[in-house]
């Protein structure tokens, strides 16, 4: 089956898929695109009303969807069709693509447009969530880079240390592309210092790129300079 890989995913956010019969009936719908209970029925080869359960369950995962169409004869018919959400589950290449396409440029311009083009991605990104940023506190605006963090695949969370804060990410939602240009994890650590703002001193403790389990970053304040000057003699 096509899923057993997001079912980890599933388990995380509240979208289990690991029962077999939903797998079929989520897959059945990609290849179809829109079904009803008894077509779903007749392909998965259990009853109405056992399609119907697994459909609720899926609705309620945000992974199915239903609308009722109307038709010339007879009553309306309740149709079912996927997600955007569902369509997550279904194996992508977009990293294939994205590392083809970054060879490609390296061939045909050089190394430096890769630097370039993940620096012109950093500034668009800045420019994106600084307004997150203002007039929050360092733990709040530590929070929130955690927050964009996790929006972004990332897994992270922060949490309070004895001179400071640690910035944790458990996926690299990049991870194929790190590897091979490590211009993107650069680029990801001056975002995440760009962000919390110039009081403050990031250093990477840790890099799921060069085989660590996690990508732990150190906050720490700088110390204030004394503005203090020296009386006339």
């Amino acid at each position: 089956m096509t899923l057993e890989l997001e079912d980890i995913k599933g388990l995380r956010e509240g979208k289990a898929v690991k029962d077999t019969t939903r797998r079929q009936i989520l897959e059945y719908l990609k290849q179809r695109g829109r079904a009803t209970v008894d077509e779903i029925a007749a392909a998965a080869g259990i009853t109405s009303m056992g399609v119907r359960r697994h459909l609720l369950a899926l609705e309620n995962a945000d992974l199915v969807r239903v609308e009722l169409e109307r038709r010339p004869m007879g009553r309306p018919t309740h149709i079912y069709e996927l997600t955007d959400s569902a369509e997550e589950l279904f194996p992508k290449s977009y990293h294939r693509l994205t590392l083809q396409l970054l060879d490609s440029l390296v061939e045909l311009e050089g190394e430096e447009k890769v630097t370039q083009l993940f620096e012109k991605r950093k500034q668009r990104l800045l420019q994106g969530y600084a307004g997150r940023m203002k007039g929050k506190t360092l733990e709040e605006r530590i929070t929130e880079v955690a927050q964009i963090m996790t929006e972004n695949g990332y897994m992270a969370r922060c949490e309070r240390l004895e001179d400071g804060y640690a910035l944790v990410e458990h996926n690299c939602a990049i991870s194929c592309v790190a590897q091979q240009y490590p211009q993107a994890c650069i680029c990801e650590l001056e975002l995440i210092q760009k962000l919390l703002g110039p009081d403050v001193e990031v250093t990477r403790e840790s890099h799921i790129a060069s085989g660590d389990h996690c990508c732990a970053y150190i906050v720490r304040g700088k110390p204030r300079r004394s503005t203090r000057r020296g009386g006339r003699r």
